[in-house]
């Protein structure tokens, strides 16, 4: 009885004994939904587990991307990032294997499929222009929010956001709510707007600077501007608070900033307020944790310097603990960035400045890109202070200088620098040579992404849209995950197309305006 038992009880537990490794299966790859690639598989006998091994090139390493066991569904679904991967040099295939060894397939490559791989962003309805003139993503790159002109009845161009959120651990991105101020008013959306969207790290709390709002009853309304907090639950978006500009602040909100966390926002002025603050004055704002959900003003910091002096860009660390700010000193003889440090926010260095009008900051606070003319200088914090840390730039560039166009990974290894009158030829990720298009098509923009090296900083990728219309691709972009994700507002893309993965081809509805998914 005891022998009858045990043989039952190893038949049940004990493993398979197989006498070879099983044969091979046959491996087919496509791209099946937004930055997905889908391995499909042939089942075969003798198999105990399937693995998917992957080699980003001809001299790299192979490297087991994944496993599954022999009864799972015959399918790899994997996220991938369409702007750093070498799509001509990539190769995968597929181990079985059982404990007397694995056997591998066919080896595949993915070129051809870049293009599906990309998302394609554009607003619900007609009503609505330059979508994608500003756009914020979270650090964990799950939440996207789109700023976008929007009617609402005889009110036209009124600023409105649009928030996206990745629903599944390889794509699936979905439409989550439209978050609009409390009174729509026309003329306060436009493609040449601020940097008045911001969003936690978690992509639970919104800030929302309506910088050209008008407040009603309110000595010196006129573009007085409000900053909206909005926060996040479950899947519902409720506001939960207004702020407006304290003395009569002109143009309050048109830069706002969020720490990680959510509870530190910094909101900037462009315009002079009646209690003779000037542009760029600075408002920072904290959350006490005391369940009230409520910022509470703290400090206000004024240009630096002399009256004369007037500031444009910020940029706030992840941790909260670091702020950047772009000045111009008295009648324009020098720009500056102002390092400020947490928590007065008292100015720790002084370093030349670039535009002003672009920053972007690490996690940590240690690098950050200064945006210029024609490039962008990194800047990085050495035992000894701030040093200079190369630069990045465009190719064939030329962009408007005055908005930011920049952004660079929270952990400070990878960067994108956007020219929306970028002129080479391709759609998606393209490669050297670079060519021109010769039908006098004109630029469809794009977005450099470099990688931080030992070396220094060096190109990883040109990307392109995916079409070929000029619609100012790389006006904006915003970078999630570690620039593992990059997203890319397009706010002339003229197709009428609504919603996600449209018609990308169509050229009906001048201004409407797009968000490319990479």
């Amino acid at each position: 009885m005891k022998t009858a038992i045990s043989l039952l009880a190893c038949a049940l537990v004990c493993p398979v004994a197989f006498a070879a490794p099983p044969a091979a299966t046959h491996l087919s790859v496509q791209a099946t939904d937004i930055r997905q690639l889908e391995f499909n598989y042939d089942s075969v006998p003798g198999v105990a587990t399937y693995e998917l091994w992957f080699r980003a090139a001809p001299d790299a390493q192979w490297v087991k991307h994944s496993e599954k066991l022999a009864r799972s569904a015959r399918v790899f679904r994997i996220g991938v990032p369409v702007h750093l991967l070498d799509w001509r040099q990539a190769r995968y295939y597929v181990n079985a294997c059982n404990p007397s060894g694995c056997t591998a397939s066919n080896q595949v490559g993915v070129d051809g499929e870049q293009l599906v791989a990309m998302g394609y962003l554009k607003p619900p309805t007609s009503l609505h222009e330059w979508f994608g003139s500003r756009i914020a993503a979270s650090a964990d790159g799950k939440t996207l929010a789109v700023l976008t002109g929007e009617t609402f009845g005889s009110v036209r161009w009124s600023a409105a956001v649009r928030v996206y959120r990745k629903t599944t651990a390889t794509s699936g991105w979905r439409a989550e709510s439209r978050l609009t101020p409390s009174t729509p008013q026309s003329g306060t959306a436009g493609p040449n707007l601020g940097d008045e969207i911001a969003l936690s790290a978690d992509g639970n709390l919104l800030a929302f600077g309506v910088w050209a709002e008008h407040v009603p009853n309110v000595t010196g309304g006129a573009k007085r501007g409000a900053v909206y907090l909005f926060r996040r639950t479950g899947t519902s978006w409720r506001m939960t608070q207004k702020i407006i500009g304290s003395g009569g602040w002109g143009e309050f909100g048109y830069q706002v900033k969020v720490d990680d966390a959510g509870r530190t926002l910094v909101v900037s002025q462009q315009g002079s307020g009646e209690d003779g603050s000037r542009v760029g004055t600075i408002g920072i704002y904290r959350d006490p944790e005391d369940g009230s959900d409520q910022f509470v003003h703290v400090a206000t910091l004024a240009p630096p310097d002399t009256y004369n002096s007037g500031c444009q860009g910020i940029a706030l660390s992840g941790d909260g603990n670091t702020l950047l700010r772009g000045c111009t000193l008295a009648s324009g003889l020098a720009n500056i960035v102002q390092v400020l440090k947490a928590p007065d926010f008292t100015e720790s260095s002084r370093l030349p400045g670039g535009t002003t009008g672009g920053y972007d900051i690490t996690y940590d606070g240690t690098v950050f890109l200064a945006q210029d003319e024609n490039y962008a200088n990194v800047w990085k914090l050495g035992p000894s202070g701030w040093v200079s840390d190369g630069w990045i730039s465009g190719i064939a560039l030329r962009f408007d200088d005055d908005r930011r166009h920049i952004a660079i990974s929270r952990d400070g290894k990878i960067a994108a620098y956007g020219i929306e009158d970028q002129s080479n030829s391709g759609l998606g990720p393209v490669y050297p040579p670079y060519q021109y298009p010769e039908d006098g098509s004109g630029p469809n923009g794009g977005v450099v992404v470099y990688e931080r090296k030992s070396s220094g900083w060096v190109v990883r990728r040109l990307v392109k849209p995916g079409s070929t219309h000029r619609a100012w691709a790389g006006h904006s972009v915003a970078l999630g995950d570690n620039g593992r994700i990059m997203f890319v507002g397009a706010p002339f893309d003229p197709s009428a197309a609504t919603g996600i993965d449209g018609d990308r081809d169509d050229d009906s509805a001048l201004q409407r305006g797009a968000v490319w998914i990479y």
